[in-house]
């Protein structure tokens, strides 16, 4: 099974997860719409990998671009299974802050609150205690204009493989075929 886990203020129904519909099925791939609370997101993984009875390394891929790559870090490193990052938010307790956003896709306001905050912190200090480099296939273009390419690089310093593009900018799109690529390898 493949979880696609959507970015900030995004949707699981894209164009990126439709392209791993496409190469996978849709009965292999999982694409959710994402809660903003971040205990809600990890509950509603639990749940539906619960439901699944997924429970087997091997059995599951986490795919994941900016803040779903972060979520996907988190999962893969928590379920022990491998995970393709795309452009991650690697501190997005910092790198968002609290306040009203509009999502992109459904155009409906949404809140992220100081505790959406220390919750992602608190996840954040579990990828860092169980970080385990093998697990991790990074992918990063240069010229994303929203995260900054080197604090990615020196974060996942240890991987199963990185890919570093010069283009593709925070979307990573002219490069998606690489990271399909990349979880037809892993599975």
């Amino acid at each position: 099974m493949i979880v696609y886990l959507h970015g900030f203020g995004s949707s699981g129904n894209s164009e990126k997860a439709q392209a791993l519909i496409d190469r996978f099925g849709r009965d292999n791939v999982w694409n959710p719409d994402l809660p903003i609370d971040p205990v809600d997101v990890v509950n509603l993984v639990k749940t539906e990998l619960n439901n699944r009875n997924i429970k087997m390394a091997g059995k599951l891929v986490f795919v994941g671009t900016s803040l779903g790559a972060f979520y996907a870090t988190y999962f893969s490193l928590v379920f022990d299974a491998p995970c393709v990052i795309v452009n991650p938010r690697v501190f997005p307790y910092k790198s968002l802050s609290h306040g009203t956003y509009t999502n992109h896709v459904t155009k409906e306001e949404f809140t992220v609150s100081l505790c959406n905050l220390n919750e992602l912190e608190r996840m954040k200090d579990v990828c860092d205690e169980l970080y385990e480099g093998p697990l991790i296939n990074l992918f990063v273009a240069k010229d994303d204009e929203v995260l900054d390419y080197n604090q990615m690089l020196n974060y996942y310093k240890y991987t199963n493989s990185t890919l570093v593009t010069e283009t593709g900018g925070h979307r990573f799109t002219e490069h998606w075929n690489k990271v399909v690529d990349k979880v037809a390898e892993l599975i």
